[in-house]
């Protein structure tokens, strides 16, 4: 049977990709009313940007390295899509892709660049990923799949900007699972603690593949920065205290912060307490406005 070696959680932002010079020209993409902490202007000079992004720089990086040390066989990667596949005509909740092969997009369309040179293709373990689906089926979850793309660069930028920041190299299969938690109704937080459990069962029994990870794409906190929020979450991933998460409201995990569930799915699967590498709001205006950057681990996970 399969072992779940370890689990990451980290945030995919366009400011990861863009040089802190050019953050506060990226879009706000936040309406009002604003509430921004009171020392707000010492997050945002020149200095301070560059040190954040270092930050974020440097955390990437520790989690690559523990990814490479782990040396999984197969990668759960739980993402969000923005209408990238998942459109109007059709909103599931959790959807798996089970298809021998995909590609995915980082979907960085800032600056002038150009998007058609940011594809790389995935080898995905399908056996793994249909054993997931047809366990969650017998366990009284409903999960859609799919076996084909709709957007031309595959997979939307949750999954494509995550994988190249922790695998570059693209040499290990994955198992993509779909999440909606930007339109709603998205599922719940205990829905989604109920779904990473059910996965990590799933995972810990397969014969499809050896040496499991999850990652959670997305988050934390933003467009709107809300630091007291992260830190109950936090909190919450450190101790694993799945009560705390599945209890948070539908009405704080909204926009950009939905991605969170994101996260609840990667702890629940690994079924422990994990590690905070660091956290590092980067805001991008004087209302608040940024990403709340997250880069957490899991080694040590339920057996």
């Amino acid at each position: 049977m399969a072992q779940i070696v370890g689990c990451l959680a980290l945030s995919h932002s366009p400011q990861l990709l863009t040089p802190s010079d050019k953050w506060t020209e990226l879009p706000a993409r936040a309406r009002g009313p604003f509430n921004p902490k009171a020392d707000i202007a010492e997050s945002l000079t020149p200095d301070a940007m560059r040190a954040h992004q270092a930050r974020c720089n440097a955390a990437i990086e520790a989690l690559r390295d523990r990814l490479a040390v782990w040396q999984p066989d197969a990668i759960v990667i739980i993402g969000d899509d923005q209408h990238e596949n998942m459109l109007n005509d059709n909103m599931p909740p959790f959807t798996l892709f089970v298809e021998d092969e995909v590609d995915a997009t980082r979907k960085y369309r800032y600056f002038g660049t150009d998007t058609a040179n940011q594809v790389t293709r995935y080898k995905v373990n399908a056996s793994l990923a249909r054993e997931m689906l047809q366990g969650l089926m017998d366990r009284d979850f409903d999960p859609s799949w799919s076996r084909e793309t709709r957007m031309d660069g595959g997979l939307g930028h949750a999954f494509g900007r995550v994988l190249e920041f922790v695998l570059p190299k693209a040499d290990v299969a994955i198992v993509p699972v779909m999440v909606n938690t930007y339109f709603p109704p998205a599922p719940s937080a205990r829905r989604c603690i109920a779904l990473g459990r059910a996965l990590g069962e799933i995972a810990r029994k397969t014969h499809a593949a050896e040496r499991i990870v999850f990652i959670g794409s997305g988050g934390l906190s933003h467009t709107k920065i809300d630091e007291g929020l992260d830190a109950g979450f936090i909190k919450a991933l450190e101790t694993g205290d799945f009560d705390y998460m599945a209890g948070m409201a539908d009405d704080a995990l909204v926009a950009g912060t939905s991605e969170i569930r994101n996260w609840m799915i990667a702890a629940a699967a690994a079924g422990a307490g994990g590690v905070m590498q660091d956290y590092v709001p980067c805001y991008r205006n004087a209302d608040g406005v940024g990403c709340a950057m997250g880069f957490a681990y899991w080694d040590k996970c339920a057996a």
